[in-house]
């Protein structure tokens, strides 16, 4: 089994490399990032103070020719390549997509709504760790950093491959997809594999049905590296064991009535009953918006409940939303939301209240006067406008040049409480 999978993965490479070499004179296009990010080693002890860094570069390039697309993603840091992800797409009537990625590490994450870390290597205690409190828009981008650095370590070595292919046939697209990741080590690798099957379409009502079979596979996703944006793939999470997982029935954008219906039904073969039931519904009454969403176990035992209206007066929009975790029906937490937009500037004002945490209230402010961006965000913790807990501030400003060519500077600070968390310069520059 091992050696078929390592055939299957070098016949992919060499596939990509065969194709690469035949459109190697076709014109590149590409983009390099490099960020820097600065933070105080001692955060407000000190009046002079030392301070660590970090360095991260980002290298893209692309091929587009023909209904062919080579594209290449490189991320370095001062430890070297962090993640390596080559990746080719081919439609015509059918369509196929290869992606190869070479990393350090992997990271299995649940869809969950904490995003929880079921599988890691290396692991230095990440399992059942919730990744989305590090990713959250409030965490400083050096906390994931810190929480992923002792995984990065190893030498890149083969991860993942991720291979699909879909056809379309009288309105139903047909989709496989197979993943193949390694969760072993570079001296013992441990190649595990997964299908994903899936059929689906929309009806002549607007109504969108998918059904999904899920062999060696789950719901959910995996990143690499220190699990950035460009490196989180979401075609779901390979399972040690290569068995029928679960079965899943999507219904979307059912309409009876002037009611917008929505259901997912997830069957877990390895335990023969059904694992999560969701149901939402969306009405518009008298210029509101009435949303609801139902997260079940199984057909008695809710898990997640929450209702919201969302209504336009003018250029305002109000939302608000009462949410239970734990679907008693209890609503522990409640979101109160204004957004509105002049031209290029927009602002939004968010309140949300949460047991244990208290009140949490963030005001957004953006304006956009091209070649310049800004952005604020300024939150407080306890109060309207008194206990303040975090300010971010984003600036940037490009330019293009002459064909394909624009650069993009930009820096970035946040504040966390009383001291500096830290300060980030970046450039990019697209050919």
């Amino acid at each position: 089994m091992k050696k078929l999978i390592i055939a299957l993965a070098l016949l992919q490479l060499g596939t990509f490399n065969l194709e690469l070499g035949t459109v190697l004179a076709a014109p590149v296009s590409g983009e390099v990032n490099v960020a820097l990010f600065f933070e105080p080693l001692n955060p407000g002890q000190t009046k002079i103070d030392q301070i660590n860094v970090d360095a991260e570069t980002t290298l893209q390039l692309g091929l587009f020719i023909s209904g062919l697309a080579l594209t290449s993603t490189s991320v370095f840091s001062f430890k070297g390549a962090e993640f390596q992800a080559f990746e080719m797409y081919a439609g015509m009537v059918i369509s196929f997509r290869n992606v190869l990625i070479f990393a350090p590490n992997i990271l299995e994450v649940d869809d969950d709504p904490f995003w929880t870390i079921q599988f890691a290597q290396p692991d230095p205690g990440l399992v059942g760790v919730p990744l989305r409190m590090f990713i959250d828009e409030l965490a400083s981008p050096l906390d994931l950093a810190k929480l992923l650095a002792p995984t990065v370590d190893d030498p890149l070595q083969f991860r993942k491959l991720i291979s699909q292919m879909a056809v379309n046939f009288w309105g139903v697209r047909f989709s496989v997809t197979m993943l193949i990741a390694n969760f072993g080590t570079a001296n013992v690798p441990d190649f595990q594999s997964g299908l994903i099957f899936e059929a689906g379409g929309v009806t002549l009502g607007g109504a969108e049905v998918i059904a999904q079979t899920y062999l060696g596979a789950r719901q959910g996703w995996e990143c690499f590296g220190e699990c950035k944006a460009l490196e989180r793939y979401f075609e779901g999470r390979v399972v040690p064991s290569f068995e029928f997982q679960e079965e899943k029935l999507i219904i979307r954008n059912l309409t009876i009535a002037g009611v917008t219906f929505g259901a997912e039904f997830a069957f877990d073969f390895t335990t023969i009953e059904l694992s999560q039931i969701v149901l939402s519904l969306r009405i518009a009454v008298l210029g509101a918006v009435v949303q609801q969403k139902i997260v079940l176990n199984d057909l008695a035992t809710p898990s997640f409940v929450s209702f919201g209206w969302t209504v336009q007066l003018g250029e305002g929009i109000f939302e608000i939303e009462f949410i239970d975790p734990n679907g008693l029906f209890q609503f522990p937490a409640k979101r109160l939301s204004f957004f509105v937009q002049w031209e290029a500037i927009s602002f939004k004002d968010e309140l949300v209240v949460q047991d244990p945490v208290g009140l949490l209230h963030t005001m957004e402010v953006t304006a956009e006067f091209d070649p310049f961006r800004f952005r604020s965000q300024t939150a407080f913790l306890g109060g309207l406008i008194n206990g303040f807990y975090n300010q971010k501030v984003e600036m940037s400003w490009g330019m293009v040049g002459p064909g394909t060519w624009a650069w993009l500077v930009s820096v970035e600070a946040q504040l966390r409480r009383e001291y500096l968390l830290y300060v980030s310069p970046s450039i990019s520059v697209k050919f």
